[in-house]
């Protein structure tokens, strides 16, 4: 399993900083050295926040586009031409580039034909606004405060600003800059890499370049030992140096994506659905790799399951209801599914587990929003997810996101993951899943992803059937069965109430989880995603996790890094939490 810190960091008021390991900690290898380093000035093209004082803020539309789209057999979408490798103007005229190749991926799987129009950092949002293109697919920052001017699709590519070094210099983070020697390109690599710095205690010498090629010239020359720019600058960069890696710190994080008219989670929704499933074929791996410099892909979300909807069927109604924040500012409660709150749970029921941490996750949310709480018990998993479509929730905890719930809820970051243990006798020597080869185990629940971990590691596996986690447990101490795999807290509950019994330490098909919101609230979508992000940062998230799932853990196994995305910017415009 790769693992990924995140850590966060605050630099200023409404600038949040993190950090996390990415796919191109190293040069490509094999990769061959270019002679000359194509030429881009970072000068002219300065970042578009967006601010709320100068731009007017649109009102959410009320129709999707998606119908648009599928009337015309056409999806029009803004790209810069000038800004490789995202989008740009070839010598022939033909419009190419990594957002262009996925916007081109998206239109082949609907069947329409794509249109790209050509758009600035100055024009994009008004041209989105008019009506003239579908999608923008510009470079665009996912920041907070751009969140009440557009939807966002998913992240497409983890920008924000990066240090290369030498590979064998010995630097592994930016804290081991120390005093030495770096290019800026560009004055806002300067600022931030000086912010940063202030952080974390060093006081290099920055130099600021106006290009790539100028700063690739002063590195090769040994007059600076790094550079900081774009991620996007930075990788380019390095693929015309050799024996060059890129730091796993983000001096600054602002991932891209795709942006939609405000309000039309339709369109959004069948964009995330459609790069799910070119995700899943491998495409975007491929498109990535070919437009930067051989890099291996960022890590995108792949969800289980089968779409619901095709592109012909997906639903473009946008319901006319109040949001869910509006009652919240009211002081109403929160309406709160996915909780069992059994009061006579088994002895290995792992849901109480769950149950402590996703309340304890919710109170803490529902005190920074000042609200109070209705638990709704008796309402994990569908249950749940009928009455939040139903209107009788508000949110539902502990979702797995499945590609068939696309198109009827909104999910909110993952805040915690699951997985499956396999735990035996003592007695019994097994080293891991494929030593389950002809002998008889036990798929407890969940039923089946456990037989499928099972079925999926060995030729001739042989799984009993069970009715509950009381008769698996019985099966295996009375020595009928090898070994149960099951949810790992569940099998943790086992081991712990008897000592002749042994876990293997490796956790199986992690899980992520997330919370369950209305499709259409994207004011409460928005506001979850601040609040998991500000308690990621500031240790909340992390000490509640270490709190609740620790205990039922093996002895010295390290509580999982959780991934987690934090977009900048200042949230503040919903006027609820900090």
């Amino acid at each position: 399993m790769l693992r990924r810190s995140l850590l966060c960091l605050s630099l200023g008021f409404s600038v949040g900083l993190a950090c996390f390991q990415t796919a191109c900690s190293q040069t490509p290898q094999g990769s061959l050295t270019p002679t000359v380093v194509p030429t881009r000035s970072v000068t002219s093209m300065p970042v578009a926040h967006g601010n709320p004082d100068e731009t007017p803020i649109p009102s959410p539309v009320t129709t999707s586009a998606l119908g648009d789209i599928r009337q015309r057999g056409e999806l029009r979408v803004g790209v810069l031409y000038n800004y490789r490798p995202f989008g740009f103007l070839t010598d022939n005229g033909q419009v190419q580039g990594y957002e262009v190749d996925l916007m081109r991926n998206i239109a082949e799987k609907w069947e329409v034909d794509v249109t790209f129009v050509q758009v600035t950092r100055q024009t994009r949002l008004p041209i989105l606004y008019s009506g003239n293109i579908d999608v923008l697919a510009a470079a665009m920052p996912h920041r907070r405060d751009m969140e009440q001017f557009v939807e966002f699709s998913d992240t497409t590519f983890h920008s924000g600003y990066v240090v290369l070094v030498s590979a064998d210099g010995g630097i592994d983070t930016i804290a081991g800059l120390g005093s030495g020697a770096v290019a800026a390109i560009g004055s806002e690599a300067q600022d931030l890499l000086a912010q940063y710095a202030t952080q974390v205690g060093i006081t290099p010498t920055i130099r600021v370049l106006s290009t790539v090629e100028d700063a690739v010239s002063v590195f090769k020359n040994a007059e600076v030992g790094a550079i900081t720019g774009r991620r996007e600058d930075v990788m380019l960069a390095a693929s015309s140096l050799s024996n060059v890696k890129i730091l796993d710190e983000f001096a600054l994080s602002e991932p891209y994506a795709f942006a939609v008219r405000r309000g039309d989670t339709p369109l959004r929704d069948m964009l995330n659905l459609t790069l799910l499933e070119i995700t899943r074929e491998g495409k975007t791996g491929e498109i990535f790799s070919s437009n930067f410099y051989g890099y291996a892909a960022d890590l995108f979300p792949v969800y289980p399951g089968d779409p619901a909807y095709t592109f012909q069927t997906f639903p473009t109604d946008l319901p006319d209801v109040e949001s869910i924040v509006d009652r919240i500012k009211r002081g109403e409660p929160l309406r709160v599914a996915g909780l069992a709150l059994d009061a006579n749970p088994g002895r290995f029921d792992c849901q109480p587990i769950v149950d402590g941490y996703n309340r304890a996750i919710i109170n803490e949310i529902a005190r920074r929003w000042h609200v109070p709480v209705s638990e709704l018990p008796q309402t994990v998993g569908q249950p749940g997810l009928d009455l939040l479509k139903g209107g009788q929730a508000d949110l539902v905890v502990g979702i797995q996101p499945n590609l068939s719930l696309v198109g009827q809820v909104a999910f909110s970051p993952p805040y915690y993951q699951r997985g499956l243990r396999l735990i035996h006798m003592q007695s019994v020597t097994i080293g891991g899943i494929a030593d389950l080869e002809a002998k008889e185990s036990v798929a407890a629940e969940p039923v089946a992803l456990s037989e499928s971990l099972i079925k999926d590691n060995n030729d001739i596996p042989r799984v009993k059937q069970i009715t509950s986690n009381e008769e698996a447990f019985q099966l295996l101490t009375a020595g009928s069965v090898y070994a149960v795999v099951g949810d790992e807290f569940g099998m943790m509950l086992m081991l712990q109430t008897d000592d002749r019994l042994a876990v293997i330490e490796r956790r199986y098909r992690l899980t992520n989880y997330a919370i369950a919101l209305p499709f259409y609230d994207t004011e409460l979508q928005a506001l979850m995603a601040f609040t998991l992000q500000d308690m990621k940062r500031d240790g909340t998230l992390d000490r509640l996790r270490e709190q609740y799932f620790v205990p039922y853990m093996p002895d010295d196994d390290p509580l999982e890094p959780l991934e987690f995305e934090i977009w900048p910017g200042d949230g503040s415009y919903l006027g609820v939490g900090g």
